[in-house]
């Protein structure tokens, strides 16, 4: 993999990153993330920590992406991806199919980290 393939996954992941964590933290409508913190099963103060945790350390992966790539990032995002995949797979199992596929993108997405864990090391 060369160098320049090695940035465009890496800013194509912290976009993901960034993004997911910006819309979390309240452009997507924060009761419509409260009632799917709900249905799996978290709710009052424990889904308003989630919801703030989980959107900033989105934000916080995304921007390592971008200022400190290493294999442990890599690993640490595959990971979290892993455990977010867990979590929707059992509490919320109709987003499987969904036609927009949210979390059959984690495939994907787990590929791109695998593959940039790989070749870590490639000259930025």
């Amino acid at each position: 993999m060369q160098a320049i393939e090695n940035r465009v996954i890496r800013y194509s992941l912290a976009i993901v990153w960034i993004i997911t964590g910006l819309l979390s933290l309240g452009i997507f409508p924060q009761q419509a993330s409260f009632a799917l913190l709900e249905r799996i099963g978290i709710e009052g103060t424990a889904a308003s920590v989630a919801l703030y945790l989980g959107s900033t350390a989105d934000i916080a992966l995304g921007m390592l992406t971008l200022l400190r790539p290493s294999k442990t990032l890599w690993q640490t995002q595959g990971a979290v991806v892993l455990l977010y995949t867990i979590v929707i797979s059992i509490g919320l199992p109709e987003f499987w199919l969904h036609p927009f596929g949210p979390i059959l993108k984690n495939i994907p997405f787990v590929t791109l980290l695998w593959l940039l864990n790989k070749h870590e090391g490639i000259p930025l």
